[in-house]
């Protein structure tokens, strides 16, 4: 299984240096870490009461984990905490203001 992510990982990292290498992104020097998550139906963790602390505004695991990083900004459900489409649209919707 590690042999197999660090394929993926390595995948990732060339497709992303194919797209944005011309304006000076590198993989090696820009990425820290990439996550594999290859379970087939999906997670997304959503935060319950009886189990999770109240964080303060802006610093739930999920709103640091998708904090803009220049001109990257992320969208997909895990960024709002909720496995649902409308989750996803609307981390899509706040990633798109984020870059206006």
């Amino acid at each position: 299984m590690q042999r197999r992510n660090a394929e993926y990982e390595e995948g990732v990292k060339k497709q992303l240096t194919a797209m944005f290498g011309a304006n000076g992104f590198d993989a090696e020097r820009d990425i820290a870490a990439i996550t594999v998550n290859r379970w087939s139906h999906g997670y997304t963790y959503a935060y319950t009461q009886l189990f999770d602390p109240e964080w303060e505004e802006g610093q739930a695991p999920h709103e640091l984990g998708r904090k803009p990083l220049g001109r990257i900004s992320i969208a997909n459900a895990d960024a709002e905490a909720g496995a649902s489409l409308q989750a996803a649209i609307e981390a899509a919707a706040r990633a798109v203001r984020e870059l206006g």
